[in-house]
């Protein structure tokens, strides 16, 4: 059977979970055991276990950031091309193991809005199993999650993968239409260590 698997990262750039990051969680600090715990999971990934992958980058423009809505609330961040807009972990980690890659610049938390780059059809279409992590839980997730859901594809989110800033995923998944979802079993919530087990006990 042709391999449907789809994963989806969202926005894991320096801006937001390294230290000193623009709009970094944690007052600041990041996460250094979650950015050690997604370099983990890609180390052990199988190599071709996702046919594919959608790999968000929020993306901005000093010239033209300050007009929008966004920036009256928040600094400027994940300037494209700068450091903190680049991913936390080396993107060989994900190439090496993924074919086929789409790296989707995105200047909305949206992911499924045409801003910059819009989600390659066949991304979308073939998806079978459709596998997510990243950041923030309570707003960038979240929108990509109901996406995905909205077009009838089964979810499974790595919880320990992600990080909210004012709601964790456990919390985020109470809300409809995630409570439901997982009532109907088109919404899974796992960590990346039983994710793996059931990868290789499946051989």
């Amino acid at each position: 059977m042709k391999n449907k698997k789809h994963l989806t990262v969202v926005d894991f750039q320096n801006d937001f979970v390294s230290p000193n990051g623009a709009l970094t969680f944690d007052n600041g600090k990041g996460d250094k055991n979650l950015i050690q715990r997604v370099a983990d999971f890609f180390r052990q990934l199988p190599i071709g276990y996702f046919a594919h992958a959608t790999v968000t980058l929020d993306t901005h423009n000093e010239d033209t950031y300050f007009q929008t809505q966004e920036g009256k609330l928040f600094p400027i961040h994940c300037v494209e091309g700068s450091h903190g807009w680049h991913l936390a972990i080396p993107s060989d980690l994900i190439t090496s193991k993924i074919a086929d890659i789409q790296f989707l610049r995105k200047n909305t938390y949206d992911m499924w809005e045409a801003t910059i780059d819009s989600v390659k059809a066949h991304m979308t279409n073939t998806a079978q199993e459709v596998v997510l992590f990243g950041v923030a839980s309570d707003i960038c997730n979240k929108a990509a999650l109901k996406g995905w859901l909205d077009r009838g594809h089964h979810v499974t989110v790595l919880e320990d993968l992600t990080r909210g800033i004012f709601k964790q995923t456990a919390e985020v998944v109470q809300e409809e239409p995630f409570k439901t979802a997982i009532q109907h079993g088109h919404l899974r919530i796992t960590t990346a260590r039983k994710f793996l087990e059931r990868i290789y006990q499946r051989g």
